[in-house]
């Protein structure tokens, strides 16, 4: 009885939990080019009390956020490659 709730919970946990490609390892002349090339807006969020800053990037219709620029550019590159297989 407890593995058909175990298998339950596993499959709730795989249907709500956001699928996140691993980050690409760009180069910094390549993160700019991509910026460059795909980013509509960069946005710094300064850090709070609540809320540890970072960057925020909205490019072609994907938005991401990381702690660093290198960080956001390299997952945004990442989803940007998955959606566009």
């Amino acid at each position: 009885m407890m593995e058909n709730g175990a298998g339950r919970w596993t499959n709730w946990m795989e249907t709500w939990t956001e699928h996140r490609p691993a980050p690409l390892d760009l180069s910094d002349s390549e993160i700019l080019d991509w910026l460059g090339e795909y980013c509509d807006q960069a946005i710094y969020n300064r850090p709070t009390p609540q809320y540890g800053g970072g960057f925020t990037l909205y490019c072609d219709e994907i938005k991401t956020k990381g702690p660093t620029l290198r960080e956001a550019v390299c997952l945004a590159a990442a989803k940007w490659n998955e959606v566009n297989k």
